[in-house]
């Protein structure tokens, strides 16, 4: 009796699964996970930099491979040594990169594996366009791995149709497909209108609060909306809002907490929240204000509308293409802009912005994407057979 052909191996790049600190590259990665493991189409093998008990996906095997990888040398060592001898040691058919960087052709021919199918997501190319508070020698090892990762992946997925089109234009890629996998919350935020006195309470002094949430980086920008706040307060003396800033403080530079201690003690720096507790501080908010320069995605932008949060945003990048009609927007850098959108959002009714943030919102959905993946991946597998 003929012995029944053995399920694909995928091997995916799990580096970025870290138990109790998922970021958007890691969010992306156990979202989809969760779903691509139901398939019977393949045996996942997920490659981790370091021991994890968590993340154990139905059907998968995880593999510890080389050393925990935290530096552009580490990353070096992990993509052209670790993960080749990884995947061929477990004779792999195709890998999966959900963070862009893949082992070079040259790293896999070594063993013998320089035909290998792969395949890797690409968020966007902040690296390229606003390298501005990236570590030197981060931005060096992005600029030259994800282009490399490009050009040599057999198929690329992205986040955004502004991220496809910037990958067209930056990387000769030719003809090569590039699918949209979009994100989506990174939890099941809805809206939650009766915790809006308890989360003005407990992180604004009691006052009604304009929201950001972020990474406190040049590019989100949060200097343009510290500006802002404090010709709002001037212009307004009659109005009482408070401003509440959510992201961890280690980013915090002089710059901002100078503009902090400008702009008055309604401004509130709360650190990280996560969970239902980011819920209730969206549902609470009288906007979400996000002036960022650059973006691939914005996942912020689609949690706050899902909350029922009207949106306040910059007009470049992606966000348009992301908050469609549901925010008012401005020029980044415009401080004047900026000063008018907080002001109309204490005056205007937010009853027709949080409906179509709601309507927007629902667009994003993490099984939709994990089906884009899925097929994307099937070609792929499809090539390693031929």
């Amino acid at each position: 009796m003929a012995t029944p052909p053995r399920p694909a191996r995928l091997a995916v790049n799990a580096r970025w699964l870290l138990p109790g600190s998922l970021e958007g590259t890691g969010w992306y990665s156990h979202r989809l996970l969760e779903r691509l493991a139901t398939t019977p189409d393949w045996e996942l093998h997920l490659f981790f930099d370091r021991p994890v008990k968590d993340f154990n996906y139905p059907g998968s095997v995880k593999h510890v491979v080389g050393l925990p990888a935290r530096s552009p040398f580490l990353w070096t060592l992990w993509n052209e040594v670790s993960v080749p001898m990884a995947l061929w040691r477990i004779k792999a058919d195709a890998y999966w990169s959900p963070d862009g960087l893949l082992p070079s052709r040259r790293a896999l021919q070594r063993f013998g594996l320089g035909s290998l199918p792969m395949a890797a997501t690409v968020h966007d190319l902040n690296f390229v366009h606003q390298p501005e508070g990236i570590p030197k020698a981060v931005g060096s090892y992005y600029r030259r791995v994800v282009a490399r990762s490009a050009v040599e992946a057999n198929a690329l997925l992205t986040v955004s149709e502004t991220t496809r089109a910037d990958l067209i234009k930056t990387y000769p890629l030719g003809s090569k497909k590039i699918t949209l996998a979009s994100n989506a919350p990174q939890q099941n935020f809805t809206p939650k209108p009766e915790v809006g006195h308890a989360a003005r309470q407990r992180w604004a002094g009691g006052l009604p609060y304009f929201l950001f949430v972020g990474a406190f980086t040049p590019r989100k920008n949060i200097a343009t909306l510290l500006r802002a706040f404090e010709q709002h307060q001037a212009r307004n003396p009659e109005r009482r809002e408070a401003l509440v800033l959510v992201g961890n403080p280690l980013h915090r530079d002089s710059e901002l907490i100078e503009l902090a201690r400008r702009a008055g003690p309604r401004v509130h720096w709360v650190g990280r929240i996560e969970g239902s507790e980011l819920n209730d501080l969206y549902s609470g908010a009288l906007a979400f204000a996000f002036p960022s320069r650059f973006e691939g995605f914005g996942i912020p932008l689609v949690e706050a509308m899902a909350s029922g949060c009207p949106l306040l945003s910059s007009s470049a990048s992606c966000m348009p293409e992301i908050a469609g009609d549901a925010a008012r927007y401005a020029e980044p850098d415009d401080v004047e802009a900026w000063t008018d959108l907080l002001y109309r959002a204490t005056t205007e009714d937010p009853g027709p912005w949080i409906q179509r943030g709601l309507e927007r919102a629902a667009y994003f959905s993490w099984d939709r994407s994990a089906e884009q993946v899925r097929q994307t991946l099937l070609e792929l597998l499809a090539t390693a057979r031929q």
